[in-house]
């Protein structure tokens, strides 16, 4: 048998003996984006659900929707919600303390709802994130979790005769709940 296929086959029936769990969780971030074009720091809050598997002090894939009513005008005076997904792969660590540290890294795609681009009436968007954080176990079921949050937001060309996507910088700090299955 090949030595490659040989190693999958132990990766695979191994992870069905891993402790690892799928956890629900919900949380709200306070935001701070800055669209390049403007310079301009515009507040909002996000909320957020996701759905996860893996372990509070190893390793996690975590998959997120969040909305925010955007009271901010990014691109016109008539910008509404924004709403969007994530995926993000998680490394926490246990070092015998309380909390549980954790570094997040991941992609997403969304759409704001805004009359700049007349024809959809929307504008999509694609980003890269990070996050540096905490889960504080409240038992083996359940954490709180906090945590600071950037993202980098690549939206849609509104005039296609531009060659420029306008681009957006956004840092926040997380605040939320997990329970563990």
């Amino acid at each position: 048998m090949n030595k490659q296929i040989l190693f999958l086959l132990i990766l695979l029936t191994s992870s069905l003996f891993a402790d690892a769990k799928v956890y629900v969780g919900t949380g709200l971030t306070r935001v701070d984006e800055t669209l390049d074009a403007t310079k301009k720091a515009i507040p909002n809050s996000v909320v957020s659900l996701k759905i996860g598997y893996g372990q509070r002090d190893s390793y996690a894939i975590e998959f997120s929707t969040y909305y925010t009513q955007n009271k901010s005008k990014y691109f016109s005076k008539n910008d509404a919600q924004k709403m969007g997904f994530d995926v993000d792969l998680i490394k926490a660590y246990d070092f015998g303390i309380y909390v549980n540290p954790y570094v997040k890294v991941g992609f997403g795609a969304g759409a704001i709802k805004t009359d700049a681009d007349t024809i959809n009436q929307s504008l999509t968007y694609g980003n890269f994130n990070a996050a540096l954080g905490f889960f504080i176990p409240l038992s083996s079921q359940m954490d709180l979790e906090l945590a600071y949050q950037y993202k980098y937001l690549s939206y849609e060309k509104i005039d296609v005769t531009t060659s420029a996507n306008p681009t957006s910088h956004s840092n926040g700090i997380y605040f939320g709940f997990n329970i563990r299955f």
